[in-house]
């Protein structure tokens, strides 16, 4: 907690550093702050340059060849050397043309032994000809060869896979904080084990459904983890690869770099088995890339081209300091990812048998805080989906009792004029959040507002004029603090009618 009483800023991202004047301590992670908390973290297609290219060089020795008949007589030579040149020339002809078919997908036409019928020139009058009767002949079958699929390219990746990618909000009571995580079937997401490991509250946005998740598996020295959505979702799911890639293979991250909007970039493999070095002694099963990455990507998946999953984002390396805390020197495109193929295999052991782990409750009578919670984004602003993140976590909080986590929801100034959490929660115990509608987003100065519809139930000496069932419609403005979007203020649109 800041000394302002706003709760702390969590980056769900590690980065590794070290320190010029000791030698590395072993699984020591470094964490860093800047204004804020940081959580510790560290085809096979010819083209026709190649197809010609290999007929020239299998062809030149022809003429080379019969070059060097030097010593026979000079006239039967030159005749010889004229016909071969002639035969290559017709040879040379015939094969670039089939070759330039081929590369362009085209089949050459059967001979018929009948010559070319060559096409009339422009304006020239040619006489009509009877139209033949139908054959009684049946008609030969189209060709069964298989028309060549052009090699997948990234835009055609992200815009097949990012459905499937989720951003992951988190709070443990008093810290927010945002990552990334995977799909791979309606129920599982993966994700970095540092993304959630202590969370009292999980919301997932993926594919403009926001629901909440429990963990179903975590690894906490491998940095690996399964969580549970409350209900289906739609979505990409991705195949994790049963092997590592080599170095150089071409990569992709695809998350939500500083927590914010989607984002994808490219990098390549720039190293395997990195576990085994001074950074991580031993520990995990690391693969380096030198594909951009920043807090708020962990958890992502890093693809192939195909868009199978070989790393899971783990970490990013920053520069080594001095005594001082200076940069002795900059560190640029090494940054780590768990290995797919590793982590694969505790994802199919927890997928077939669940390995839960609890969440945090914030409070001593606090009851798990996974409650359901139906969410509608009714806006294509990217910032709705976030927003309904944070009220979501701020809900399923009201409706554990964990009064502490829906009150961190609020800025430090809405905090004050709640008047402390024992004023504003006094009463809440009999109110329970059952749907939430984000109808629209404005940019403001410094924030936004978002018009809200919500349903509640309560005792009717809670309720708004006696009622027991309510739906409200509030306009809320919020303030980003890096991670989530917090509650500042809020007034209500219009009044509140009864279920």
């Amino acid at each position: 907690m800041s000394d302002d009483g706003v709760p702390a800023l969590r980056w769900r991202s590690r980065r590794r550093r070290c320190d010029a004047s000791q030698p590395p301590k072993p699984t020591a992670l470094v964490a860093v702050t800047a204004s804020v908390s940081v959580k510790d973290y560290p085809y096979p297609f010819l083209s026709v340059g190649t197809t010609l290219g290999v007929l020239v060089a299998t062809m030149a020795p022809t003429r080379v060849a019969g070059a060097e008949h030097n010593r026979e007589d000079s006239r039967a030579f030159e005749g010889r050397q004229i016909m071969m040149q002639k035969q290559w020339r017709r040879s040379m002809v015939t094969t670039i043309s089939l070759a330039l078919l081929l590369a362009t997908g085209c089949t050459p036409a059967a001979t018929t032994g009948q010559p070319a019928q060559v096409a009339p020139p422009a304006g020239a009058v040619t006489p009509s000809t009877p139209a033949a009767p139908p054959s009684s002949t049946p008609a030969a079958p189209p060709s069964s060869t298989p028309i060549a699929t052009p090699a997948a390219d990234w835009p055609q990746v992200v815009q097949a896979t990012q459905s499937g990618v989720g951003r992951i909000a988190v709070t443990d009571c008093n810290v927010a904080g945002a990552g990334t995580g995977f799909l791979i079937d309606s129920t599982h997401l993966v994700t970095a084990a540092h993304v959630v490991e202590g969370a009292a509250g999980i919301t997932v946005a993926v594919n403009g459904q926001v629901v909440t998740a429990t963990i179903t598996g975590l690894n906490a020295s491998e940095d690996v983890a399964l969580i549970k959505t409350d209900r289906p979702v739609t979505g990409h799911a991705f195949t994790i690869a049963s092997a590592d890639p080599p170095i150089g293979t071409e990569v992709g991250v695809l998350g939500f770099p500083m927590g914010e909007n989607f984002a994808f970039d490219t990098g390549r493999i720039s190293g395997l088995n990195r576990q085994d070095g001074p950074v991580f002694n031993g520990v995990g099963h690391i693969t380096q890339t030198d594909t951009a990455i920043n807090p708020g990507n962990s958890g992502g998946p890093l693809v192939t081209i195909s868009g199978d999953v070989v790393g899971i984002v783990n970490s990013v390396r920053i520069p080594v300091l001095n005594s001082s805390g200076q940069p002795v020197s900059p560190v640029e495109g090494t940054n780590y990812v768990v290995s797919g193929a590793f982590a694969k295999t505790l994802v199919d052991a927890w997928t077939t048998t669940p390995a839960p782990v609890a969440l945090a409750t914030c409070d001593a009578n606090a009851l798990p805080t996974d409650n359901q919670v139906s969410v509608i984004v009714g806006t294509p602003d990217e910032r709705g989906v976030q927003v309904a993140q944070s009220l979501l976590i701020h809900a399923q909080a009201i409706n554990g009792g964990a009064y502490r986590m829906a009150y961190s929801v609020f800025t430090s100034a809405a905090q004050a004029q709640q008047g402390g959490i024992a004023t504003w929660s006094a009463g809440m115990n009999t109110s329970y959040w059952h749907s939430i509608d984000i109808r629209d987003i404005t940019s403001i100065g410094g924030g936004i507002t978002a018009n809200v519809s919500f349903q509640t139930t309560q005792d009717a000496s809670h309720g708004p004029n006696g009622q027991t069932c309510s739906s409200w419609h509030m306009q809320y403005t919020l303030l980003w603090d890096g991670a989530i979007w917090r509650i500042d203020k809020a007034a209500a649109a219009l009044p509140s009618d009864p279920c």
